[in-house]
């Protein structure tokens, strides 16, 4: 319709810094990015759905998040221009009802198609990969699935690796069940030193285990797997 702005109308009063079910007075914030609100719906921001914000992204359309209860309240603004204020992490979004799985061994090492073939195997399972981590030396990659889909996750791995398994060349594929990723977000991480080691010092000081880590290279998010029971 080329319309110049398109609102939202909701029960909330714009797009939270957190989940308000899991943080008490979270912040609500004035303008986000389309990047950083993509990021935080994909990580569970209810408020909106990035399937909803694609045609507008592309024809640089304004979104507006607003309250039905009070609309007095100007809401979130969602558009294309950084925002004019100087908040490094603009949101801290998580996903629940996760399993962690760690695909390790020494023969995986150095061993071009690894990773196409076990993404491969998912793929053709139907699984869907939240997140993904893998370390430099290639002796181990981690993921993140519905644990729902744990089981046949494993199975699918399992059967990918029949061989490397039977060898030696693959030690372990171990599950670990009632996972949570939690994800900082916002455009300005990226280049900012020092923002990676305020959020890892936070969690080290709550006493909170981390147990995997994955850094896009936009730098626009950081997101770590914890045990779901310290979600909150």
């Amino acid at each position: 319709l080329g319309a110049k702005d398109v609102t939202i109308w909701t029960d909330v009063d714009g797009v939270y810094s957190a989940d308000p079910r899991l943080v008490v007075q979270p912040l609500i914030q004035n303008r986000l990015s389309y990047k950083e609100a993509m990021e935080l719906a994909y990580f569970g921001a209810k408020v909106i759905h990035p399937n909803t914000m694609a045609p507008l992204v592309e024809r640089t359309i304004p979104i507006w998040i607003r309250n039905t209860n009070n609309p007095s309240y100007p809401g979130t603004q969602i558009h294309s221009r950084h925002p004019d204020d100087d908040a490094v992490v603009k949101g801290l979004a998580s996903v629940q009802g996760l399993a962690l799985i760690n695909v390790e061994g020494s023969g995986m090492i150095g061993v071009p198609g690894i990773a196409s073939r076990l993404f491969g195997g998912l793929r053709e399972a139907r699984i869907s990969v939240v997140m993904i981590s893998q370390a430099s030396s290639e002796h181990s990659i981690c993921f993140a699935v519905p644990q729902t889909q744990a089981e046949y996750a494993q199975k699918a791995v399992e059967q990918v690796f029949t061989y490397e398994l039977a060898h030696g060349k693959i030690q372990t594929v171990d599950v670990h069940d009632n996972c949570s990723i939690i994800a900082a977000v916002g455009d300005l991480m990226a280049h900012r030193t020092g923002v990676a080691a305020q959020f890892f010092r936070a969690l080290g000081q709550a006493r909170i285990n981390i147990r995997a880590i994955a850094q896009g290279s936009s730098e626009r998010n950081i997101t770590v797997v914890i045990d779901g029971a310290q979600t909150a």
